[in-house]
Protein backbone atom coordinates (compact mmCIF):
# COMPACT_ATOMS: atom_id res chain seq x y z
CA UNK A 1 0.00 0.00 0.00
CA UNK A 2 1.58 3.41 -1.04
CA UNK A 3 0.69 6.99 0.71
CA UNK A 4 1.29 10.22 -0.35
CA UNK A 5 2.59 12.80 1.98
CA UNK A 6 3.73 15.99 1.26
CA UNK A 7 4.67 15.55 -2.60
CA UNK A 8 6.22 12.19 -1.27
CA UNK A 9 5.58 8.91 -1.71
CA UNK A 10 5.86 6.39 1.79
CA UNK A 11 5.53 3.09 1.45
CA UNK A 12 3.36 1.77 4.79
CA UNK A 13 4.44 -0.80 6.45
CA UNK A 14 3.29 -4.46 5.93
CA UNK A 15 0.81 -5.43 8.29
CA UNK A 16 1.98 -8.61 10.70
CA UNK A 17 -0.19 -11.11 12.67
CA UNK A 18 1.73 -10.12 16.07
CA UNK A 19 1.23 -8.25 19.61
CA UNK A 20 4.45 -7.65 20.33
CA UNK A 21 4.82 -4.99 17.10
CA UNK A 22 3.74 -1.62 17.11
CA UNK A 23 1.84 -1.38 13.78
CA UNK A 24 0.19 1.67 12.14
CA UNK A 25 -3.13 0.37 11.50
CA UNK A 26 -6.45 0.18 14.23
CA UNK A 27 -6.93 -2.48 16.53
CA UNK A 28 -9.77 -4.26 15.02
CA UNK A 29 -7.74 -3.97 11.73
CA UNK A 30 -7.31 -7.28 9.61
CA UNK A 31 -4.90 -7.91 7.00
CA UNK A 32 -5.08 -10.07 3.39
CA UNK A 33 -3.13 -13.15 4.96
CA UNK A 34 -5.20 -13.80 8.23
CA UNK A 35 -7.28 -15.98 6.34
CA UNK A 36 -4.45 -17.62 4.47
CA UNK A 37 -3.32 -19.77 7.75
CA UNK A 38 -6.35 -21.36 7.71
CA UNK A 39 -6.93 -24.83 7.15
CA UNK A 40 -10.53 -26.52 6.05
CA UNK A 41 -11.20 -30.12 6.90
CA UNK A 42 -9.88 -33.22 5.06
CA UNK A 43 -11.71 -34.32 2.10
CA UNK A 44 -11.22 -38.11 2.85
CA UNK A 45 -11.44 -40.82 -0.45
CA UNK A 46 -13.61 -43.95 -0.49
CA UNK A 47 -10.65 -46.12 0.07
CA UNK A 48 -9.66 -44.13 3.16
CA UNK A 49 -13.17 -44.41 4.65
CA UNK A 50 -13.49 -47.83 4.23
CA UNK A 51 -10.34 -48.83 5.41
CA UNK A 52 -10.92 -47.02 8.23
CA UNK A 53 -13.50 -49.29 9.09
CA UNK A 54 -11.52 -51.79 8.94
CA UNK A 55 -10.65 -51.64 12.60
CA UNK A 56 -14.45 -51.29 13.71
CA UNK A 57 -15.17 -54.82 11.68
CA UNK A 58 -12.56 -56.41 14.00
CA UNK A 59 -14.14 -55.25 17.01
CA UNK A 60 -17.16 -56.61 15.85
CA UNK A 61 -15.78 -59.59 14.99
CA UNK A 62 -14.56 -59.61 18.11
CA UNK A 63 -17.73 -58.91 20.19
CA UNK A 64 -19.66 -61.60 17.65
CA UNK A 65 -16.96 -64.06 18.48
CA UNK A 66 -17.43 -63.94 22.33
CA UNK A 67 -21.07 -64.66 21.71
CA UNK A 68 -19.97 -67.40 19.25
CA UNK A 69 -17.75 -69.23 21.42
CA UNK A 70 -20.65 -68.89 24.41
CA UNK A 71 -22.83 -70.89 21.95
CA UNK A 72 -20.57 -73.51 21.54
CA UNK A 73 -19.82 -74.43 24.57
CA UNK A 74 -23.01 -74.00 26.50
CA UNK A 75 -24.66 -76.39 24.20
CA UNK A 76 -21.54 -78.94 24.10
CA UNK A 77 -20.26 -78.10 20.68
CA UNK A 78 -16.77 -77.03 22.41
CA UNK A 79 -14.61 -78.33 24.43
CA UNK A 80 -12.84 -75.85 27.03
CA UNK A 81 -9.48 -77.39 27.02
CA UNK A 82 -9.03 -77.61 23.54
CA UNK A 83 -10.27 -73.75 23.29
CA UNK A 84 -7.94 -73.12 26.05
CA UNK A 85 -4.82 -74.56 24.26
CA UNK A 86 -5.65 -72.59 21.30
CA UNK A 87 -5.91 -69.71 23.50
CA UNK A 88 -2.56 -70.01 24.92
CA UNK A 89 -0.81 -70.75 21.50
CA UNK A 90 -2.25 -68.03 19.65
CA UNK A 91 -1.31 -65.66 22.75
CA UNK A 92 2.19 -66.90 22.87
CA UNK A 93 2.57 -66.50 18.97
CA UNK A 94 0.98 -62.57 18.91
CA UNK A 95 3.58 -62.23 22.32
CA UNK A 96 6.57 -63.39 20.56
CA UNK A 97 5.63 -61.43 17.31
CA UNK A 98 5.05 -58.27 18.93
CA UNK A 99 7.84 -58.36 21.79
CA UNK A 100 10.74 -57.03 20.63
CA UNK A 101 12.90 -57.08 24.20
CA UNK A 102 11.91 -60.19 25.49
CA UNK A 103 14.51 -60.21 27.89
CA UNK A 104 13.61 -56.97 29.51
CA UNK A 105 9.89 -57.63 30.11
CA UNK A 106 9.47 -61.45 29.59
CA UNK A 107 9.48 -61.72 33.76
CA UNK A 108 7.53 -59.15 34.33
CA UNK A 109 4.90 -60.11 31.68
CA UNK A 110 4.96 -63.81 33.31
CA UNK A 111 3.75 -62.51 36.57
CA UNK A 112 0.90 -60.53 35.16
CA UNK A 113 -0.47 -63.44 32.99
CA UNK A 114 -0.02 -65.54 36.01
CA UNK A 115 -1.71 -63.11 38.33
CA UNK A 116 -4.71 -62.96 35.28
CA UNK A 117 -5.09 -66.69 35.48
CA UNK A 118 -5.28 -67.72 39.04
CA UNK A 119 -7.45 -64.44 39.59
CA UNK A 120 -10.17 -65.74 37.00
CA UNK A 121 -9.61 -69.05 38.58
CA UNK A 122 -10.44 -68.21 41.52
CA UNK A 123 -13.59 -66.12 40.58
CA UNK A 124 -15.46 -68.65 38.26
CA UNK A 125 -16.89 -70.17 40.68
CA UNK A 126 -18.16 -66.71 42.00
CA UNK A 127 -19.70 -65.70 38.81
CA UNK A 128 -20.99 -68.99 37.56
CA UNK A 129 -23.68 -68.22 40.37
CA UNK A 130 -23.62 -64.78 39.72
CA UNK A 131 -26.70 -64.01 38.09
CA UNK A 132 -28.95 -67.08 38.97
CA UNK A 133 -31.75 -65.14 40.01
CA UNK A 134 -31.74 -63.03 36.73
CA UNK A 135 -34.02 -63.62 34.03
CA UNK A 136 -32.11 -64.95 30.57
CA UNK A 137 -33.96 -62.33 28.81
CA UNK A 138 -32.23 -59.47 31.20
CA UNK A 139 -28.93 -61.09 30.61
CA UNK A 140 -29.21 -61.29 26.99
CA UNK A 141 -30.57 -57.48 27.02
CA UNK A 142 -27.59 -56.38 29.26
CA UNK A 143 -25.03 -58.63 27.44
CA UNK A 144 -26.03 -56.88 24.00
CA UNK A 145 -26.03 -52.74 25.28
CA UNK A 146 -22.91 -53.98 26.94
CA UNK A 147 -21.34 -55.26 23.74
CA UNK A 148 -23.07 -52.36 21.97
CA UNK A 149 -21.54 -49.69 23.96
CA UNK A 150 -18.00 -51.51 23.49
CA UNK A 151 -18.15 -50.51 19.92
CA UNK A 152 -19.28 -46.89 20.25
CA UNK A 153 -16.45 -45.96 22.83
CA UNK A 154 -13.51 -48.23 21.71
CA UNK A 155 -10.22 -46.54 20.56
CA UNK A 156 -10.07 -47.22 16.76
CA UNK A 157 -6.96 -44.36 16.66
CA UNK A 158 -9.36 -41.46 16.36
CA UNK A 159 -9.27 -38.44 18.92
CA UNK A 160 -12.77 -37.75 19.60
CA UNK A 161 -14.50 -37.11 22.65
CA UNK A 162 -16.65 -40.50 22.74
CA UNK A 163 -13.43 -42.82 22.89
CA UNK A 164 -12.55 -44.00 26.48
CA UNK A 165 -10.49 -47.23 26.38
CA UNK A 166 -11.05 -47.53 29.92
CA UNK A 167 -14.97 -47.64 29.83
CA UNK A 168 -14.17 -50.07 26.87
CA UNK A 169 -12.05 -52.12 28.42
CA UNK A 170 -14.37 -52.94 31.38
CA UNK A 171 -18.10 -53.26 30.05
CA UNK A 172 -16.56 -55.64 27.17
CA UNK A 173 -15.67 -57.49 30.24
CA UNK A 174 -18.45 -57.17 32.32
CA UNK A 175 -20.57 -58.93 28.97
CA UNK A 176 -18.47 -61.72 29.51
CA UNK A 177 -19.35 -62.09 32.94
CA UNK A 178 -22.84 -61.88 32.27
CA UNK A 179 -22.31 -64.74 29.38
CA UNK A 180 -20.41 -66.68 31.50
CA UNK A 181 -22.71 -66.49 34.24
CA UNK A 182 -25.26 -68.56 32.45
CA UNK A 183 -22.13 -72.00 31.90
CA UNK A 184 -22.61 -74.85 34.04
CA UNK A 185 -19.26 -75.22 35.22
CA UNK A 186 -16.35 -73.95 36.73
CA UNK A 187 -13.95 -74.73 33.43
CA UNK A 188 -16.78 -73.38 31.04
CA UNK A 189 -16.27 -69.92 32.77
CA UNK A 190 -12.77 -70.01 33.01
CA UNK A 191 -12.61 -70.80 29.51
CA UNK A 192 -14.76 -68.19 28.48
CA UNK A 193 -13.32 -65.15 30.58
CA UNK A 194 -10.09 -66.38 29.23
CA UNK A 195 -10.84 -65.55 26.06
CA UNK A 196 -12.68 -62.38 26.59
CA UNK A 197 -9.52 -61.13 28.22
CA UNK A 198 -7.38 -62.11 24.75
CA UNK A 199 -10.15 -60.67 22.90
CA UNK A 200 -10.94 -57.14 24.70
CA UNK A 201 -7.31 -57.00 26.33
CA UNK A 202 -4.74 -58.39 24.23
CA UNK A 203 -6.45 -58.35 20.39
CA UNK A 204 -6.37 -55.03 20.29
CA UNK A 205 -2.56 -54.34 21.01
CA UNK A 206 -1.98 -56.64 18.35
CA UNK A 207 -4.34 -55.23 16.04
CA UNK A 208 -2.60 -52.15 16.82
CA UNK A 209 0.95 -53.64 16.24
CA UNK A 210 -0.33 -54.89 12.51
CA UNK A 211 -1.56 -51.59 11.80
CA UNK A 212 1.26 -49.24 12.61
CA UNK A 213 4.21 -51.57 11.81
CA UNK A 214 3.16 -53.98 8.77
CA UNK A 215 1.18 -52.12 6.45
CA UNK A 216 -1.73 -50.84 5.14
CA UNK A 217 -2.14 -54.55 3.22
CA UNK A 218 -1.40 -56.33 5.92
CA UNK A 219 -3.98 -54.78 8.13
CA UNK A 220 -6.47 -55.79 5.36
CA UNK A 221 -5.49 -59.80 5.28
CA UNK A 222 -5.59 -59.61 8.95
CA UNK A 223 -9.34 -58.33 8.80
CA UNK A 224 -10.15 -60.31 5.98
CA UNK A 225 -9.10 -63.87 8.08
CA UNK A 226 -10.78 -62.18 10.98
CA UNK A 227 -14.35 -61.98 9.29
CA UNK A 228 -14.16 -65.37 7.57
CA UNK A 229 -13.32 -67.04 11.13
CA UNK A 230 -16.28 -65.37 12.97
CA UNK A 231 -18.65 -66.40 9.96
CA UNK A 232 -17.14 -70.18 10.35
CA UNK A 233 -18.20 -69.62 13.75
CA UNK A 234 -21.61 -68.17 13.59
CA UNK A 235 -23.00 -70.61 10.63
CA UNK A 236 -21.10 -73.77 12.88
CA UNK A 237 -22.45 -72.69 16.07
CA UNK A 238 -25.11 -69.69 15.96
CA UNK A 239 -26.69 -69.30 12.85
CA UNK A 240 -29.63 -67.04 13.32
CA UNK A 241 -26.42 -64.67 14.06
CA UNK A 242 -25.40 -64.64 10.83
CA UNK A 243 -28.25 -62.19 9.41
CA UNK A 244 -27.01 -59.83 12.27
CA UNK A 245 -22.95 -60.24 11.00
CA UNK A 246 -23.93 -59.42 7.57
CA UNK A 247 -26.00 -56.55 8.00
CA UNK A 248 -23.35 -55.31 10.18
CA UNK A 249 -20.40 -55.76 8.06
CA UNK A 250 -22.80 -54.01 5.20
CA UNK A 251 -23.44 -51.10 7.32
CA UNK A 252 -19.79 -50.71 8.14
CA UNK A 253 -17.86 -51.15 5.76
CA UNK A 254 -20.07 -49.87 2.98
CA UNK A 255 -23.15 -47.99 4.14
CA UNK A 256 -21.39 -45.35 6.47
CA UNK A 257 -18.27 -44.69 4.32
CA UNK A 258 -20.76 -44.21 1.43
CA UNK A 259 -22.96 -41.84 3.51
CA UNK A 260 -19.75 -40.14 4.76
CA UNK A 261 -17.99 -39.31 1.59
CA UNK A 262 -21.62 -38.21 0.23
CA UNK A 263 -22.19 -35.87 3.64
CA UNK A 264 -18.35 -34.49 3.94
CA UNK A 265 -18.96 -32.07 1.28
CA UNK A 266 -21.31 -29.88 3.24
CA UNK A 267 -19.23 -29.78 6.27
CA UNK A 268 -17.44 -26.59 6.33
CA UNK A 269 -15.23 -26.36 9.22
CA UNK A 270 -12.87 -23.71 8.88
CA UNK A 271 -9.54 -23.26 11.91
CA UNK A 272 -7.50 -20.45 11.71
CA UNK A 273 -5.50 -18.30 14.35
CA UNK A 274 -8.88 -17.28 16.59
CA UNK A 275 -8.92 -20.93 17.72
CA UNK A 276 -7.08 -22.33 20.28
CA UNK A 277 -3.78 -23.30 20.48
CA UNK A 278 -3.08 -26.62 20.23
CA UNK A 279 0.27 -28.23 20.68
CA UNK A 280 1.18 -30.98 18.42
CA UNK A 281 3.35 -34.46 19.22
CA UNK A 282 5.95 -34.23 16.53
Amino acid sequence: MVLKEEGELMVKPKWTRVLWKKQPFPDNYVGDSFLRVSKKRKELSLFEACYGALSVTQEICSCLGLVVLFFGISEGHLNSKNVLAVTAGVGVAGYLITRTKLTASVWFDLKVVCFCVILIACASPIIKSLTGSVATDSINASTTFLLLLRLAVHDYGTEVAIVNPTVSHNVGLFASVCLASRLENDLDVFTLMTVAVALFTLLPSFRRYHQNQLGKWWHMASTVVVVVLTALGIVSFAPHLLLLFLIALFVCNLFVPVMYISLQGYKQNIYGPWDEAQIEDR
